[in-house]
């Protein structure tokens, strides 16, 4: 609301009918503190004239009125009170209105505000903001537009502002463009006007006006830092023009230069990370956590309204669903629901969590308790409860929901799916049904060129259904309409002799005249008749041929002869093949490496002995039997002491020869 509503009307007291002689003095004092803008010292003037005249009204006024533009709204609330206990309720209305209204007690403010005489233009400028405020907004843009019609005080560009900002919330953007009168002069007017062609889905127009926001901007004779508070607000909001718009990359850019920037107002960071973690989707979950820190602080809700506040607690919930952390996500839909009961966005989070969990029982009885409940549920409520029955295979089903959907005609992709899916249960009648409340729905008024468009689609090809399911005279009617509304169709022309041949060969010559006439050369039809036609002749196969048939067959006969394996000479067929032959030795899995000559006694032993302690350590072993000259003697002269050669040496080491010494040549 603007602050110029609430312009001090400190008249001039020098008039003033009091014993003490410095009371017109501080009138005149206080009238020139409040032309001045400086209420502090107002105030202190207002309490040394209540100090002399506590039950002057003209003083309490002026008080009250110091005590809201310094924004001290509940000591004016209580101060309003107690003067409402003395002097009546009706004193002071608008100020308590608006002290309740800066105080977010809007549904109070808006019992003052319906008290007030409706001539007060005060009243209409409050009313519409309060009403605003409850997000009433179709109601707010009503006021506002009487406000336009009646008002003409200078404050003009601020309510067109107003007015475009409760447009673009009402869901009626559209009527921005029958509304030539309103103007883009202001920082103001061209942002909200932005804002209406983003909810009008017109993303390229609204990056018009929010550059010529930003450039205005710029222009002002704000300060570095309000400055930079202003423009944070329109580069949040023309990074979502550019995400509608599909530029992710300059929307992500500008986001980021936002959050870095730490604007005073948290609700802007709110969006710019809800938006970025939308951008993000599967692709950085690391950032997205670091996103949703901000989304969880509660203090930044503020200045958000519904809406906006169930996207973003449905965006953490989506989150939590996406990363499979499904007890946070049970926690967000509670509380989804808590706050939004009657939210479709509500419904489906549950929905989705349920078929996440794999219990498709429990999420189709939620959404058909849903729909019985509220038989006017969105279009999103029908089709989830369809998809779901079709995971199921169960087509009978998912028709008879999509056929209790109230507004299915008007939804030319209900309408295909369903007489697809009813012709597969080859229930030709009532596919032929929704073909025609379609075409009912789509034919009423008002005409436009969507509609009419439409309309022939649907009767064309409804008609072609009637027609190729044996039913010509219900296809005749629509084919006869679109005849009329366009006369020069010969598709519709030879569909309808078609139909009418069917059941009456006497119409379907008087409707044939119509056809154009054959402007080519003339053609005698006894003539054609007696042309032979086209003879097909057998091809005859020679001996010649025969002959080379036989060869050819030979040829492949004898090359698929095949010859027989050879196996090797040393084959055994009762020892298994190894099933690694083919594999180099060092390879295979049994091959264990030989030792090395000279190191057959590495390894052997405690650690710290080596061969010349050996025999020692052999000596003084009391677990060993001592053997004695004699039997070593003998043991010499029988066999020649040698190692034992180990299992795993399989091959036979060739004789090493000995080098031969080099005769040294004397002198």
């Amino acid at each position: 609301l603007n602050e110029n509503l609430l312009a001090a009307s400190c008249v001039e007291m020098a008039a003033k009918k009091t014993q003490e002689p410095n009371i017109p003095r501080l009138f005149t004092q206080l009238n020139n503190e409040g032309e001045e803008g400086d209420y502090e010292n107002a105030l202190e003037t207002v309490d040394k004239i209540l100090s002399v005249i506590p039950d002057d009204l003209d003083a309490l006024y002026c008080k009250v009125v110091c005590l809201m533009q310094l924004s001290r709204f509940e000591d004016a609330i209580k101060m309003i009170d107690e003067i409402a206990k003395k002097e009546g309720e009706t004193k002071f209305l608008f100020e308590k209105a608006y002290c309740l209204y800066r105080t977010d007690k809007c549904v109070e403010s808006l019992q003052y505000v319906d008290k007030m005489a409706p001539g007060d233009q005060r009243f209409w400028d409050l009313k519409a903001q309060v009403l605003y405020r409850l997000e009433r907004f179709s109601e707010a843009t009503s006021v506002y537009e009487a406000c336009l019609k009646q008002a003409a005080d200078g404050c003009g560009n601020e309510r067109e502002a107003n007015y475009m900002a409760a447009l673009a919330s009402s869901g009626h953007a559209n009527l921005l463009a029958q509304q030539e009168s309103l103007h883009a002069d202001t920082v103001e007017q061209c942002f909200n006007r932005a804002c209406c062609y983003l909810a009008a889905g017109m993303p390229n127009d609204a990056l018009k006006m929010i550059d010529l926001a930003e450039e205005r901007c710029k222009q002002g004779e704000a300060e570095d830092e309000e400055l930079e508070d202003e423009l944070a607000v329109i580069r949040v909001q023309k990074g979502y023009a550019l995400q509608l718009k599909g530029s992710t990359e300059q929307a992500m850019t500008l986001y980021n230069l936002v959050l870095k920037q730490k604007p005073n107002d948290l609700s802007l960071g709110v969006i710019a990370s809800n938006n970025i973690i939308a951008l993000n989707k599967e692709k950085d979950v690391f950032d997205s956590k670091k996103r949703l820190k901000v989304l969880a602080t509660e203090g930044s809700y503020k200045k958000l309204n519904n809406v906006q506040k169930s996207t973003v607690l449905l965006n953490r919930c989506l989150f939590a669903l996406q990363t499979n952390q499904l007890d946070q996500c049970h926690q967000l839909v509670k509380e989804l629901k808590a706050r939004y009961p009657n939210s479709v966005q509500a419904i489906l989070s549950e929905v989705a969590l349920l078929n996440r969990e794999r219990k498709l029982t429990s999420a189709v009885q939620l959404l058909e308790e849903h729909v019985r409940g509220c038989p006017n549920a969105p279009l999103l409520i029908y089709t989830t409860l369809a998809q779901l029955y079709l995971a199921q295979n169960n087509v009978s089903t998912v028709c008879q929901v999509l056929l209790q959907f109230p507004e299915r005609s008007n939804h030319l992709g209900v309408v295909s799916v369903l007489v697809s899916m009813l012709m597969s249960l080859g229930q030709v009648e009532t596919a032929s049904r929704v073909f025609d409340e379609a075409v009912v729905w789509w034919s009423r008024p008002p005409e436009t060129n969507t509609t009419v468009r439409v309309s022939r689609l649907l009767m064309l090809e409804s008609a072609k259904f009637k027609l190729q399911h044996g039913s010509p005279e219900d296809a005749v009617p629509l084919l006869e309409k679109l005849l009329v509304l366009n006369p020069s169709d010969m598709t519709v022309l030879a569909l309808l002799i078609s139909a009418y041949s069917r059941f009456s060969p006497l119409k379907a010559e008087e409707t044939s005249k119509l056809l154009p006439k054959y402007g080519g050369a003339l053609v005698d039809i006894a003539t054609l008749e007696k042309m032979p036609g086209i003879k097909l002749q057998r091809k005859v196969v020679q001996k010649a041929d025969v002959k080379l048939l036989d060869i050819e067959r030979k040829k492949k006969e004898t090359r698929k002869k095949k010859r027989k394996a050879r196996l090797p000479k040393q084959f055994d067929p009762s020892v298994p093949v190894d099933p690694e032959r083919w594999l180099p030795l060092k390879e295979r899995s049994y091959y264990r490496r030989g030792r090395k000559k000279g190191f057959t006694s590495v390894g052997r032993g405690t650690q710290g002995t080596s061969a010349a302690t050996a025999a020692i350590t052999a000596q003084l072993d009391a677990s060993k039997p001592k053997v004695t000259e004699t039997q070593s003697a003998v043991k010499g002269k029988g066999e020649s002491s040698r190692p034992e050669e180990s299992p795993q040496a399989t091959k036979k080491k060739a004789p090493q020869q000995q080098k031969k010494k080099k005769k040294t040549k004397g002198w």
